[in-house]
């Protein structure tokens, strides 16, 4: 009985032991910028806010408004088919809060990421303190 349970601990000792191993291997170096060294100019910075600006107004906007409408639909489509079962026509009126709460995060966060951008760049493009 004394065997099984010294081999259980040789066992787990040396699990430690290659985890402990393991996690220096995988220990990454650090490095620090330098002076003189290559900084983000302006450029780079003005050319990220206007493809961010550009997917925001291209991709989140009008997806986020298919979506939405494309979720009405369905709810008054729901609505429509179960108009003679009160129960079942009370969850589809539910739903419609849902998707009220989905267009106002949806709304929220495009006001946030606008607010964000601005602040970052002073409305100008570049970095403030760059």
């Amino acid at each position: 009985m004394s065997f099984k349970r010294r081999k259980k601990q040789i066992i787990t000792k040396l699990k430690e032991i290659g985890a402990i191993f393991t996690l220096f291997a995988m220990k990454t170096n650090m490095v620090f910028a330098t002076e003189g060294g290559t900084s983000i100019g302006t450029a780079e910075v003005e050319t990220a806010t206007e493809n961010i600006k550009r997917v925001i107004t291209s991709i989140a906007m009008p997806l986020g408004g298919v979506l939405i409408f494309a979720s009405v639909v369905i709810a008054a489509i729901k609505m429509i088919a179960n108009s003679n079962n009160p129960q079942k026509r009370a969850e589809s009126i539910g739903s419609l809060a849902w998707i009220c709460g989905g267009g106002v995060v949806l709304g929220a966060s495009l006001i946030i990421a606008g607010i964000i951008i601005n602040i970052a760049t002073n409305n100008t493009g570049s970095l403030l303190g760059g």
